[in-house]
C-alpha cells in the first residue's frame, strides 16, 4: 500500500502552481491589453481542438482562459514579463515550458480576468460562428488596448523559474481524470508523503481504493441506464 500511495503521490503531485508574490496593480494595468490578446488567441486555438463545439463546452473553455490550473489558461505561466529599457513598456516574452506562477503570472491572470469579465458570452458566440482571432480581438480587446496606461512605478523583474516537466505532466493527468470522472483528487507533495506515518499511508490508500470503487460503480450504473434509454439525472 505504501508503494501504491507513493505512486499516487507522484501522479497527484504538488509543488503548487502558485507561489507567494506581491502583485503590482500598475503591472496588471500595463499587461491587460497583451493578456486580452493572448487569451483570445488561446481561445481560438483550443476551440479548434475540441471534438464538440457546443455552447456549454465553449463556455467552459472561456471560463478557464485566465487560470493557470486549466489547459487553456496555462499560457499565463509560459511568459516572462520584461521591461524594454529603464522607462520602456512591459512586454511578454515566451519561455520554454511552464514556469512557477509567481507575481508576474498572477498579474497576467488578473489582467486577463479583468478584461474578459462580462464579455464571455460575446467570445463564446464569436467562437461558435467560427470568427478568427483578429476579429474577436477587435471586438473584445480594442477598448482596453486603446486606453492610456498609468505611470509604471518601480517594476521589479522577477526571474522566470521553469517547473519540472514531469510534475506538469502529472498535474495534467490529474486534471483530465477530474474532468472525466467529476471526482476531486487530493494532490500530495513529496514532502507530505515523506512526513506520513505508515498508518496514514494505509488510510489514504484505503480511501483511494474506496473512491475508485465508487467511481466505477457510478460509471457502470450510468452505462446501464443509457442502455435502457434512461438519461442520467445531471442530463435532465
Amino acid at each position: 500500500m505504501a508503494r501504491r500511495l507513493q505512486r499516487l503521490g507522484a501522479l497527484l503531485l504538488s509543488s503548487s502552481w502558485l507561489a507567494a508574490g506581491e502583485v503590482s496593480k500598475d503591472v496588471v494595468e500595463h499587461m491587460k491589453c497583451q493578456a486580452c490578446q493572448m487569451a483570445i488567441a488561446e481561445a481560438v486555438l483550443h476551440a479548434a481542438e475540441l471534438k464538440a463545439r457546443d455552447e456549454d463546452t465553449l463556455s467552459d473553455l472561456v471560463d478557464g482562459l485566465c487560470t493557470v490550473k486549466k489547459p487553456e489558461g496555462k499560457w499565463t505561466a509560459k511568459y516572462d514579463i520584461v521591461q524594454k529599457g529603464k522607462d520602456g513598456p512591459l512586454t511578454m516574452v515566451k519561455q520554454e515550458g511552464i514556469g512557477i506562477c509567481k507575481s508576474e503570472c498572477l498579474a497576467l491572470q488578473r489582467g486577463c480576468a479583468a478584461v474578459l469579465k462580462n464579455k464571455e458570452e460575446t467570445i463564446v458566440s464569436m467562437l461558435l460562428s467560427g470568427k478568427k482571432a483578429e476579429d474577436i480581438e477587435k471586438k473584445v480587446c480594442k477598448k482596453i488596448c486603446s486606453k492610456k496606461l498609468p505611470p509604471l512605478k518601480d517594476f521589479n523583474d522577477e526571474p522566470y523559474r521553469p517547473r519540472d516537466p514531469k510534475e506538469v505532466e502529472a498535474e495534467e493527468r490529474v486534471e483530465k481524470m477530474r474532468a472525466e470522472t467529476g471526482q476531486n483528487f487530493k494532490m500530495w507533495s513529496r514532502e507530505e508523503i515523506a512526513s506520513m506515518s505508515q498508518a496514514d499511508i494505509e488510510l489514504e490508500a484505503a480511501k483511494d481504493a474506496l473512491g475508485a470503487q465508487r467511481r466505477e460503480a457510478k460509471l457502470a450504473k450510468e452505462a446501464e441506464e443509457r442502455e435502457l434509454g434512461i438519461r442520467p439525472a445531471r442530463e435532465l
